[in-house]
This record gives C-alpha cells, sequence and structure tokens, in this order.
C-alpha cells in the first residue's frame, strides 16, 4: 500500500527533546498528521498516567483529548494549551510545513495546582471519578510536574520555537519527492480506470484532507485538475505516436464519454483532438532528419 511520510533526523529529534526536559523538566512527544506518536522523551509516562492509559476506558478518554487538541491545532494553525480530561495541562503546536500540518509536537503531564497538596487532593478525586485505585496511589500522584501558570506559558513559547527549529533544520519533513512519484506512478498505470478520491484515499492510505493538502502544496494543483492533466497528455502522446482511433485513446485515458473527451481535450489544448494529431504529426515529420 501506498503511504505519505514524514522524513525523521530521529537522532536530532532526540537531543532536541532531551534539551527541553532538562531545562523545563516537561515531558515532550511528537505525532504525526494522523495522531500516531513518533518520539517521545522521556518515553515512560509518569506513573499516574500510565495508570490511565492502563485501563482501556481512560486511556480512550487521553486519547481522544489529544485528539481534540490536535484537531484545534489544524483549524486554527497556532499553539494551544488547555486541561486535559484529567486536569493536567498541557500544549500542543502544529508542525506546518508549506501551508500543510504534517504533525504536532505537545507537552504535558504537568499542574498548574499550587500545591503538592492540592494535586494529590485533585488526582485522588480523579481516580475515584474513575473507580481506580486511589488508596495505593499516593507515590504516584506526589510525583506530577508542577508549574506555575507564567512557567507554563514560557514553556509553551519555547515549545513553539521548536516547530520552527524542527522544520528549519529539516529534523521533520515529508517525503515529497517520493509522495509524487508513488502518486503519479499509480495515476498512469491506472488512468483508464476510475480515479476518485476514495479510490486514491484507500490506496495512499490517508484522510480525504491530507489528500487535498499534499496535491496542493507539493504538485501545485488541486488532485482533479493534476488527473485531468495527466490524462490530456497522455491522450496527445497517443494522439501523435499511435494509429489509434481518438475513440479508443478517449477510452484508453479514462473519458467514458466521447463527447466529452473532445471537449475537454479542445478546452485544453486550443485544438479538436482530430486537427491536433495532424499538425503534431506533419511538425514531427518535418522535424526528421
Amino acid at each position: 500500500m501506498n503511504t505519505i511520510t514524514l522524513n525523521l533526523n530521529r537522532r536530532l529529534l532526540k537531543e532536541l527533546m532531551q534539551d527541553f526536559y532538562i531545562l523545563t523538566g516537561i515531558k515532550i512527544v511528537i505525532f504525526d498528521s494522523d495522531y500516531q506518536e513518533i518520539l517521545s522523551y522521556p518515553e515512560s509516562h509518569c506513573n499516574f498516567c500510565a495508570l490511565m492509559h492502563s485501563m482501556e476506558a481512560t486511556r480512550r478518554k487521553c486519547i481522544k483529548s489529544n485528539e481534540s487538541s490536535f484537531q484545534r491545532c489544524k483549524k486554527n494553525s497556532h499553539l494551544e494549551i488547555y486541561h486535559c480530561h484529567a486536569g493536567l495541562v498541557e500544549a500542543t503546536a502544529p508542525l506546518i510545513d508549506n501551508g500543510a500540518v504534517i504533525g504536532y509536537i505537545m507537552f504535558g503531564q504537568v499542574s498548574d495546582l499550587e500545591s503538592k497538596d492540592e494535586v494529590k487532593d485533585h488526582l485522588r478525586s480523579v481516580l475515584r471519578d474513575y473507580a481506580l485505585p486511589a488508596g495505593e496511589a499516593t507515590d504516584m500522584l506526589y510525583e506530577i510536574t508542577r508549574k506555575t501558570s507564567r512557567q507554563i506559558l514560557a514553556a509553551a513559547k519555547i515549545l513553539e520555537a521548536c516547530t520552527f527549529y524542527v522544520l528549519l533544520k529539516d529534523m521533520i519533513s515529508l517525503q515529497r519527492q517520493n509522495f509524487m512519484k508513488n502518486l503519479n506512478a499509480f495515476l498512469m498505470e491506472h488512468l483508464s480506470e476510475d480515479l476518485s478520491i476514495e479510490r486514491l484515499m484507500r490506496e495512499f492510505h490517508v484522510s480525504r484532507n491530507k489528500l487535498y493538502e499534499s496535491t496542493s502544496t507539493y504538485l501545485g494543483t488541486g488532485i482533479a485538475e493534476h488527473i485531468k492533466s495527466l490524462r490530456i497528455k497522455e491522450a496527445e502522446r497517443l494522439l501523435i505516436e499511435t494509429d489509434l482511433k481518438i475513440i479508443q485513446i478517449s477510452d484508453m485515458v479514462g473519458f467514458a464519454d466521447y463527447n466529452y473527451f473532445c471537449r475537454v481535450f479542445k478546452a485544453e489544448t486550443g485544438l479538436p483532438a482530430k486537427k491536433y494529431r495532424k499538425l503534431h504529426r506533419n511538425d514531427s515529420t518535418q522535424n526528421t532528419p
């Protein structure tokens, strides 16, 4: 199956994430545009969040909280600071490459409550609400990192700056050439067939929005327009290089309606297909030594 993937410099990313943690004491995670975790530092959750992730119901809430922040980031194209479903502070910043969101950087597992006792009381309440073993969790409740609102805002600004640095240094980037090569190869191989958006989504394992964004950004046009252009170029080649009937060529390049093909071909090239063939074959003959 074809995919749109990311180039990652994991060594440099890991070093940057480690530096962020040394500076702030806050866990940092990188996700791709499909909300799949790529890297994190530290790699393990704090004990409280590990407990939340160990239970299916609370794990789903954690995932939903993350995805909601990603969706807001994508919609607004800027940093989000918020409280997760368990009341801990998180911040998410989008990674934007040439106008397309290709991933997200997030920090979390930190509290903005003023004292350790306030944090403990709050998290005990959360555990009770989810029927989790609060009585056995005293140590883990004291482990949560506490920061003031000002410290959290400062860390969030550094996080946002990291998104620009990561892209500037090409630590994360779309595999543009591979994507274009794979997409065009698939389109040319199946030019006579139905090339609906739904089919391309299945083939390249991407969402509709991601397909639209990627083709617009890296092909410079919409996917439908690109397919039409490929079909017309192939029709031009067949008209010049073969003796196939125009109605056959129409079908071979994916136009089931011959009359529609004739209209589109003339609109794109400025000539009817028959006249195009005659003119360019004559040119080709005259240019042959």
